[in-house]
């Protein structure tokens, strides 16, 4: 019995291990075949931004292609340090300018610990602007975000214009777009 022991363990890990490698190629080709859809859109500045819907914190639908103003696409999560240094700067930014530019803040549920800690940081921040709520992660897959926070400049046609990677400040905001008009 002991010398099939070391069998079964070995037949466990590795069923764990190619179910691991056949979950991440079929997401691979998931995300490939979104993008692949329309040959103008992908995520290089010029690209056409590739299109989503989902659900806003205040349970409306947020879709980007409905949007008809530069947009700054955000990408975040409550735990993320960088995030809460950042947020302040999008709110003012936003108060200022909402008439001209559109913020969209994508909250990563996937990898939130709690909705409740979402929420939390919502109403503590006071945001003001539009937060949907990517539960399975499939647009922050979408998106190839690795590092957060991550934001996406869009112009009024739907094209990528600039990318950023860390956070950033209500004048490094307003500079990127003020590139865009």
């Amino acid at each position: 019995m002991k010398k099939y022991r070391h069998y079964i363990i070995v037949a466990i890990i590795l069923s764990a291990l190619f179910f691991t490698i056949y979950q991440a190629i079929t997401e691979d080709a998931r995300v490939s075949k979104s993008l692949e859809s329309d040959p103008e859109t992908g995520l290089d500045i010029g690209s056409k931004a590739p299109d989503f819907t989902l659900q806003g914190y205040d349970g409306e639908a947020i879709s980007l292609n409905a949007i008809d103003k530069p947009v700054m696409l955000n990408f975040w999560a409550s735990w993320c340090p960088p995030c809460k240094a950042e947020m302040p700067h999008m709110k003012n930014f936003y108060e200022k300018n909402k008439d001209e530019v559109e913020i969209v803040a994508v909250n990563m549920m996937h990898q939130e610990s709690s909705e409740q800690d979402m929420m939390k940081f919502y109403k503590e921040y006071g945001l003001n602007f539009p937060v949907p709520i990517d539960e399975d992660g499939m647009v922050s897959t979408t998106y190839q975000v690795v590092s957060i926070p991550t934001s996406y400049f869009i112009d009024s046609e739907g094209i990528i214009v600039s990318k950023y990677t860390g956070p950033m400040t209500e004048t490094s905001i307003s500079e990127t777009f003020k590139r865009i008009k």
